[in-house]
């Protein structure tokens, strides 16, 4: 088995695609925490298949902010189900089995978690983000900088 990882291509395309639907605050954060928890391919060490997000209302809750012990009350229940029909209406997830009874929900992220080959200097997915006319910040990154 080669090397796995957590999410973190998946998460990458999570802020990307959050931000081309145009996704709410709570709605983009609750995607970035599932793609962040899911595998990104199917070589993973649990055998789970990649881009499912299990977990939850409480978890998921803790994602939008509510920490224990409020993360199991109704505000935080109905920030969940807000974000989730979001993300499920806008397509970003797809619902596979609701949680209850002792299950966790299982949802199918539509983002991609390609492993991409060998990075370029100039690859097209890579995001900059710079503040302009901000004291400090630079318009452009360092010159050789691979990021």
């Amino acid at each position: 088995m080669g090397e796995t990882t957590v999410g973190l291509y998946a998460a990458k395309a999570a802020v990307l695609l959050a931000a081309r639907m145009g996704l709410g605050h709570p709605a983009a954060r609750l995607l970035l925490h599932m793609a962040l928890e899911c595998w990104d391919d199917g070589d993973n060490p649990a055998g789970q298949p990649p881009r499912h997000y299990y977990a939850t209302r409480e978890s998921s809750a803790i994602a939008l902010g509510y920490l224990v012990p409020t993360n199991g009350s109704e505000a935080a229940a109905h920030a969940v189900k807000r974000a989730v029909a979001e993300l499920v209406a806008q397509g970003a997830v797809e619902r596979i089995r609701s949680g209850g009874r002792g299950q966790t929900a299982e949802f199918l992220l539509h983002v991609d978690s390609t492993r991409p080959g060998a990075l370029r200097r100039h690859e097209s997915n890579v995001i900059l983000l710079t503040r302009r006319g901000s004291q400090g910040a630079a318009e452009r990154p360092p010159q050789g900088a691979d990021f």
